[in-house]
Formats: C-alpha cells, sequence, structure tokens
C-alpha cells in the first residue's frame, strides 16, 4: 500500500481512500476513514466507512490502527489526514 500523509488541516478529495486523525481535547486521538473495498475477484468495488473509534491514546497507536484498517480493504493508494487543532469529546448518548 502506498501511503500519503497530506499537510495538516488539509483534506482527501471525496473520490480518495482515506484515514482521519483527530486530537481531542483531552489528548486523545479518534481515526475515522472511508475506502473502496476492492479485493480479489469482486465485480464492484464498496464504500466502507469507519465513523468513529474508540480513543488512541497517541497519534501514532490511531495511525497504526488506521493502515491496518486500510491493509485489511485492500486499499492500494491511502491518503493520511491529520485535523488542525484539538476537537471537544464527543457526547455519550
Amino acid at each position: 500500500m502506498e501511503i500519503t500523509h497530506l499537510p495538516v488541516g488539509e483534506v482527501a478529495e471525496p473520490e480518495q481512500d482515506c484515514i482521519r486523525i483527530q486530537q481531542m481535547r483531552d489528548g486523545t486521538f479518534m481515526l475515522s476513514g472511508s475506502v473502496l473495498l476492492d479485493c480479489g475477484d469482486a465485480e464492484t468495488a464498496e464504500s466502507v466507512g469507519l465513523i468513529e473509534s474508540e480513543p488512541y491514546g497517541s497519534y501514532e497507536a490511531a495511525e497504526a490502527a488506521g493502515l491496518a484498517w486500510a491493509n485489511d480493504h485492500c486499499v492500494r493508494l491511502l491518503h493520511v489526514c491529520r485535523s488542525e487543532g484539538t476537537e471537544p469529546l464527543p457526547d455519550p448518548a
């Protein structure tokens, strides 16, 4: 898998396979992503999303999990996006 790290704050184009890593105000990191599942002999690619991960203790841990997730979905070119600044924690619903 080829990996492209975009500049902080830059987002991938909607049709590109990507993961997004966001630092939260408590210092943890959340992971989300969107890729096309295109493994093996599938006739059509299927869009797969990772909506919200469990929090990770470091950027590196979140990125490693995202790379593994993308690899499991046969991604050939992955864009890694890192959000600028911090975000509030999601409301526990």
